[in-house]
């Protein structure tokens, strides 16, 4: 579990949680949880989560087993129904939100 504030930034491993505040960037690998707060970036590896806050940025990996590689997809918060403070997974390269 890595934990940093506004501005700060927050890196956690497999399976870990990293939460940073405004203005920060959170990463997790894979299988992790990042959540980062306003105008932040979070960042998770393939079978992760990820929330931010308004006008953040989301990013999360995910395995293409056509190409067989690793591919990333981002959303920005208020663009596509993108929503604040909502976790999202990805599929199939695109972005789900998480039921609760």
């Amino acid at each position: 579990t890595a934990t940093a504030g506004d501005y700060g930034t927050a890196t956690a491993g497999t399976g870990g949680t990293a939460t940073a505040g405004d203005y920060g960037t959170a990463t997790a690998g894979t299988g992790g949880t990042a959540t980062a707060g306003d105008y932040g970036t979070a960042t998770a590896g393939t079978g992760g989560t990820a929330t931010a806050g308004d006008y953040g940025t989301i990013v999360l990996a995910w395995w293409d087993d056509k190409l067989a590689r690793r591919r990333w997809v981002a959303g920005d918060v208020g663009i596509d129904g993108i929503k604040a403070d909502t976790p999202y997974r990805c599929e199939d390269g695109r972005l789900v939100e998480v039921e609760s």
